[in-house]
């Protein structure tokens, strides 16, 4: 008798005599989250593009794509902000507008010049003034080059000259002019005695009337490189992305500035990174890292010793507990516990090959990985389960030009040629799946007179059933009717046996007997 339940997927890498019990030759549109065969929902149409996309993000309600491969981020200080790398110049998204994500500084250093009176030789210190500029966002600029230096004591007006208007581009407001002062250690700092409104007037630092306040906070502040790439969110208010093999990290809380004090190189050019816990993974075209931090000025870099290079960007996906990407051998997972070949007991090198993993685009959907692919003629989807005690893989009919993980919702969403749609959505009738049995193999040649589905219908849509019945390579017989007991064709004798399985019904189990009263045991 051969009897199969729990359910399982592929493990290709095996050959299919070798496979447990009720792991499968083919696994196809199927779900097999509780040892049961479920058919994947059909996907729900939610939004209809006017051009191919290889990038979406839902923003709120609203659907943005963009026709090229791009990275986008939420902002860490506001809701209403989103920051994209890869469309040209890093860019921010601030209600319905667009602005460049880099901030200008004024490039000419101020005049300064005293007014009337007499410098006290007995109480002068040497006094520098610089500005920056200041946007509706509240984003501070570098600031302008220092200004001439000044021998100067108290009752002294200063007149500050040589003010420029800020470039178009950015909605730039204010002005902020900080001027110098020593402290008793000797040491000089900058600090803020006015915010104005941008002008190019003259502006006098009346004796007095102006008492320092904060110290300069931008500096050290760097515009974003224009070639910035791979964005991603962190804790603590802050972001990184890569230029060829450094990494950048933006100043906390401050998406608009990216200090090259930070800059951290890596061995190789760097593909894309991912997030886990307060850690970045940093995959290469050769070795990864893990950068790990509470602060730019703190992050260490850690280079894992294994040759599992990352061919694919779009390929990386965050699993929640790890960061997973397509390597030459196979998957990889990168997280607390190092890199780990995961597919490794799955797939062989050769069959992972021939799945294109460069072309890899994907996402994830209940804490599986998943990867619409193009091999040759062939697109699919390739779907990693590695969250039971047994990893195995099935497959989708089904292909993607862009993948979104909704966080809130854990919904999936993707690109099929100019539609958005939603994977296995709660409100959509169930599709209709493949299942293909191990062959199993008996020792002398045998005749299975009886076979029996449990099976049950699913909401939504009217029950249909099809089992196969292979003995030697042959089809012998097709069952219709789940859950009766059906007689099997006599006169012949089968050493190797499979059941291959067409429906949308769930299924408990199926068995083959050589009588009923066998099936009742």
């Amino acid at each position: 008798m051969i009897r199969i339940t729990p359910f399982g997927g592929e493990t290709p890498k095996l050959d299919a005599s070798l496979l447990q019990n009720g792991s499968a030759q083919r696994a196809l549109d199927i779900k097999l989250e509780e040892g049961t065969l479920l058919p994947i929902r059909q996907p729900r149409v939610v939004e209809q593009l006017t051009a191919l996309a290889m990038t979406i993000y839902l923003n709120g309600d609203e659907w943005l794509s963009w026709p090229g491969v791009v990275n986008v981020a939420p902002a860490p200080i506001a809701e209403d902000r989103l920051y994209v790398t890869g469309d040209g110049a890093p860019k921010i998204i601030a209600g319905d507008v667009t602005y460049p994500l880099a901030v200008p500084a004024p490039s000419r250093a101020l005049n300064a010049s005293l007014g009337a009176g007499a410098v006290d030789p007995d109480l002068s210190q040497t006094i520098l003034y610089t500005y920056t500029w200041v946007t509706t966002l509240d984003e501070e600029s570098e600031p302008a080059p220092l200004s001439n230096e000044l021998l100067w004591s108290q009752g002294i007006n200063v007149t500050l000259t040589g003010f420029i208007a800020p470039p178009a581009g950015r909605p730039i407001d204010r002005m902020r002019i900080y001027r110098s002062q020593t402290g008793a250690l000797g040491d000089t700092l900058l600090y803020l005695i006015k915010e104005r409104a941008v002008s190019t007037a003259s502006f006098v630092d009346i004796s007095g009337d102006n008492p320092i306040q904060e110290q300069l906070p931008s500096l050290d502040y760097n515009q974003p490189p224009a070639g910035l790439s791979g964005l991603v969110a962190m804790p603590n208010g802050m972001m990184a992305g890569f230029v060829g093999k450094r990494l950048y990290f933006c100043e906390p809380y401050r998406p608009h500035a990216w200090p090259e004090k930070y800059i951290l190189t890596t061995d190789y050019e760097i593909v894309g990174l991912g997030v886990f816990g307060s850690a970045v993974a940093v995959m290469t075209v050769g070795q990864p890292y893990i950068v790990a931090g509470t602060a730019p000025d703190t992050m260490t870099m850690e280079r894992i010793e294994v040759n599992l290079p990352c061919v694919s960007a779009r390929g990386i996906v965050d699993l929640g507990y790890s960061i997973a990407y397509p390597s030459p051998e196979g998957l990889v997972t990168i997280g607390t516990g190092g890199a780990q070949l995961v597919s490794r007991a799955l797939i062989s090198r050769d069959q992972w090959q021939k799945l294109k993993p460069a072309s890899f685009v994907a996402g994830s959907f209940a804490g599986r990985y998943m990867t619409a692919y193009t091999a040759g003629a062939v697109t699919s989807v390739l779907i990693i389960d590695l969250t039971g005690e047994q990893p195995f893989i099935t497959y989708a009919s089904d292909h993607a030009t862009a993948m979104f993980n909704d966080i809130a919702t854990g919904s999936l969403y993707y690109v099929r040629g100019t539609q958005i749609l939603e994977w296995d959505a709660i409100d959509s009738p169930p599709g209709s799946y493949t299942w293909r049995s191990k062959l199993f193999v008996h020792g002398g040649h045998i005749n299975y007179g009886v076979f029996q589905a449990d099976a049950d219908p699913v909401d939504g849509a009217a029950p249909a059933f099809t089992a196969r019945l292979y003995a030697d390579g042959a089809l012998k017989a097709t069952v219709t009717r789940p859950n009766d007991v059906c007689r099997l064709p006599s006169g012949f004798l089968a050493r190797i046996w499979e059941v291959e399985l067409v429906s949308n019904m769930k299924v408990r189990a199926i068995a083959l007997a050589s009588s009923p009263s066998e099936l009742a045991l």
